[in-house]
């Protein structure tokens, strides 16, 4: 049987003073609302265990609508109801709106930060500390903060607030409020900028031919190994000098051997790869004459 947990959300504003919400501002925020916790069910349990949000009914007030949070096993943790295996539909509720500390409290307390230390404890607990300020939260809660799509949706949550007339969004448990954000905690939300992560570097020689200059110092050179064009940041800062000097002159058909440096990165749009030629070891001119011997090569090149 599916194990739920009820909860309440809420915009406040003058905009709302009549009970009723645009749609066009409500929708959004509820599947957010919706994304936030098939994010969250995602990082703690996988594909486990399957979570549903569902509008029950709504009530006056500012604008007032009521939840419920399905979550459904699948048959091969059926009869697990919560524990080490998976994480509750009811922790997972406190994790998300919070009775106590949830992503949105954490996230106001943090300013949408990152900790200045983080110490893992006992009992699944950990230590923040934030300009010498300290707390404990669950480990699973942190791990939350630091999910890209959980912060997302965070704060799509919270696009109604941009509205001039729209002041807060509140959550309550059994009609208790238990999280309340302002106008004021908005910006904390924002998600910050997600640095490229470096996967794997490496450095190789290979022989290429050119299929494009550059001459600035923020355009790239394209080059082709014989099966793909690789587009590439010259960094011999030697064999530039000598180009932008007209020491050097290309052909159709020249060939240039360099030391390469291949660096892999995992991006938001997964994983991208950048080409430095740290070094132009020779530049092999188009053959002008043909080879009389097999062994003739260096002859050809003097």
């Amino acid at each position: 049987m599916p194990k739920k947990a009820a909860f309440k959300i809420a915009y406040d504003g003058e905009a709302l003073r009549d009970h009723s919400m645009d749609v066009r501002d409500l929708a959004p925020a509820l599947l957010s609302l919706g994304k936030l916790f098939d994010a969250a069910n995602l990082v703690l349990n996988g594909d486990k265990v399957t979570i549903n949000l569902q509008v029950k009914a709504h009530s006056s007030g500012s604008f007032e609508v009521a939840l419920e949070l399905f979550q459904t096993f699948g048959t091969q943790v059926s009869h697990f109801l919560s524990g080490d295996l998976v994480t509750s539909v009811l922790n997972l509720k406190d994790l998300v709106i919070g009775s106590g500390v949830g992503i949105f409290y954490l996230i106001k307390k943090l300013k949408g930060k990152k900790p200045d230390r983080i110490e893992h404890l006992n009992d699944g607990m950990v230590l923040l500390e934030l300009n010498s300020e300290t707390m404990v939260v669950p480990v699973n809660l942190l791990r939350l903060y630091q999910d890209v799509a959980v912060r997302t949706a965070s704060e799509e949550v919270l696009r109604p607030l941009y509205h001039n007339k729209i002041d807060r969004f509140i959550i309550k448990d059994n009609d208790e409020v238990t999280e309340e954000i302002t106008k004021a905690d908005v910006d904390y939300f924002t998600l910050p900028e997600i640095r490229d992560e470096i996967i794997n570097e490496s450095t190789h020689e290979a022989a290429y031919s050119i299929f494009a200059l550059a001459f600035k110092d923020d355009n790239k050179w394209r080059l082709h190994d014989g099966n793909s064009t690789i587009s590439v940041q010259m960094k011999d800062d030697v064999f530039r000098r000598k180009v932008e000097e007209n020491l050097i002159s290309f052909s159709k058909g020249d060939i240039l051997r360099c030391r390469v440096k291949a660096t892999q990165w995992r991006s938001d749009n997964g994983l991208k790869t950048e080409y430095e030629v740290l070094e132009v070891v020779e530049h092999i001119p188009a053959a002008k004459q043909m080879l009389l011997f097999k062994d003739d090569d260096s002859f050809h090149r003097q």
